[in-house]
């Protein structure tokens, strides 16, 4: 049966009619979208679904080393699969979960907000009374500090990337494995812990900061850096023939009135210390003080600023150790015995790489003539007269992140370290105890781990007017090449 309709334009549609032809173009429409819509979100969820497979599923580094370019991608899923891959690693991350699940749930009880002041980067802390008020003396100048609390310094999943960035990119390190990469991040963790903690306190004079050493612990940083020997002849109460009488000495250059200036000298302003340099990861810091002091005497009695070769000593002195420690008076002994050195520029310094002494390797060497002991109670005096000074020192692990400020922390007594004392100073410091200005006395120490410690290479260390007051076992060895014929 068929049915047919002819409609004229003309004719009138009721009420009716009308309503049942827009309801069934409306549901038409409707329904068409909807089908669009379930097309767009099936396909979405199958390219989501391949596109997850292919990430996770994607091939490894074969040789499995935490190496960091440039053009790597190492985000937090890269290093976390890693880590799964080893049974250590899986433990670890157990361990940080948990103890990030314990510290969101403290941080609940405990406070009435996530952050609040757990993050409180660059907040005033400035204590006055009257017209005076308290700043701590490494941002003495500056309108602002950084303060942070002790409890959650460092979220142990995401500081993860800045570990592999920071620590690898800027300083050259390696990670061969999980297992390597995860102790590396517990040393980096717990001295971030130690250095935050440290800043957070009132009325510290000096700051300590992240450098190069956060991966390691302080054994390991003790082992590598601080090989210092301490003094064989002291043993038998004996003194190598090359060391010189100091008021001998201090009597050849010491002006007949015998007057100077207790407060301020420094021998950088008189262009006679060369340049920060960096002993990098061999443990000759004993090559580099005496060196320097060479050099310095050089620029003070011929005034030629010239850098030597700190390598030149390290493969030649034979008394001394090499990249594992040396003596300082060794030090001198084999520069008289070899004839001096040559300009770093002909002998240059190549850190751990093995080389044969080659004493015949320029014609033009620096030498010396003689050598002193500094007394304890005459440093300024040396300083003044002579020139900077060789020393030892017992450096711990706040000397090793010191950052700036005037260092005044709680060290050892037995030397481990050697560096060089180049002038000293003043500064008057708030005393939120006392209410007033305090003189605070201090020497110049010039250190050889690179300008990116402390400030620019260099620390303040505290001394007292006279310089009798020896933070650290300051310069339980003390002493000063001279290229004068005594």
């Amino acid at each position: 049966m068929e049915y047919h309709m002819q409609y004229n334009p003309q004719d009138p549609i009721n009420a009716e009619k009308k309503a049942f032809m827009g309801q069934g173009y409306i549901d038409k429409a409707v329904l068409k979208k909807k089908k669009n819509y379930l097309i767009l979100l099936s396909v979405s969820a199958i390219c989501i679904f391949v596109c997850s497979a292919f990430y996770f599923t994607r091939p490894a580094k074969r040789d499995g080393s935490f190496t960091y370019q440039i053009t790597d991608k190492v985000d937090d899923d890269y290093i976390i699969n890693y880590l799964l891959k080893s049974k250590n690693g899986k433990k670890f991350i157990a361990s940080k979960v948990q103890e990030l699940i314990s510290t969101y749930d403290q941080k609940d009880n405990n406070s009435p907000s996530l952050h609040g002041s757990t993050y409180k980067r660059f907040a005033k802390r400035d204590k006055c009374t009257g017209n005076k008020c308290s700043v701590s003396p490494y941002r003495k100048n500056a309108d602002e500090v950084e303060i942070v609390s002790q409890a959650n310094i460092v979220n142990p999943l995401i500081d993860t990337k800045f570990l592999m960035t920071n620590l690898e990119t800027e300083y050259g390190k390696e990670y061969k494995t999980a297992d390597e990469m995860q102790q590396r991040y517990q040393s980096f963790v717990e001295n971030l812990a130690k250095i935050k903690a440290h800043n957070s306190k009132e009325n510290v004079l000096y700051r300590k900061g992240m450098n190069r050493f956060g991966d390691l612990s302080f054994e390991e940083f003790k082992k590598k850096y601080l090989t210092l020997k301490s003094l064989d002849f002291k043993a038998d109460g004996t003194k190598s023939p090359r060391v010189s009488n100091y008021d001998d000495i201090i009597h050849k250059y010491k002006p007949k009135d015998g007057t100077f200036d207790y407060v301020k000298h420094d021998w950088r302003e008189l262009n006679a210390v060369t340049r920060v340099k960096d002993q990098q990861n061999c443990g000759a810091c004993w090559a580099f003080s005496t060196v320097g002091v060479v050099e310095s005497q050089y620029a003070i009695r011929k005034k030629e600023l010239v850098a030597l070769s700190e390598q030149e000593m390290v493969d030649c002195s034979f008394k001394n150790h090499g990249c594992d420690g040396g003596f300082i008076p060794n030090a001198f002994d084999d520069l008289i015995d070899f004839g001096g050195v040559c300009k770093e520029k002909d002998y240059p310094y190549v850190d751990l790489i093995p080389e044969l002494c080659d004493i015949n390797k320029c014609k033009n060497k620096y030498t010396i003539t003689t050598y002193v002991e500094i007394p304890q109670v005459r440093f300024k005096e040396a300083i003044k007269f002579l020139g900077p000074i060789s020393v030892s020192i017992n450096a711990n692990d706040d000397f090793a992140y010191y950052e700036g400020g005037l260092f005044d922390g709680s060290c050892g007594f037995f030397p481990n370290h050697a560096v060089i004392l180049v002038g000293y100073g003043m500064e008057e410091i708030y005393d939120a105890m006392t209410r007033k200005n305090e003189k605070r006395y201090y020497y110049w120490l010039k250190n050889s781990w690179g300008e990116k410690w402390g400030e620019k290479g260099y620390m303040k260390i505290q001394t007292d007017e006279f310089g009798l007051m020896k933070t650290c076992s300051l310069g339980e060895q003390a002493y000063i090449a001279l290229i004068d014929e005594v």
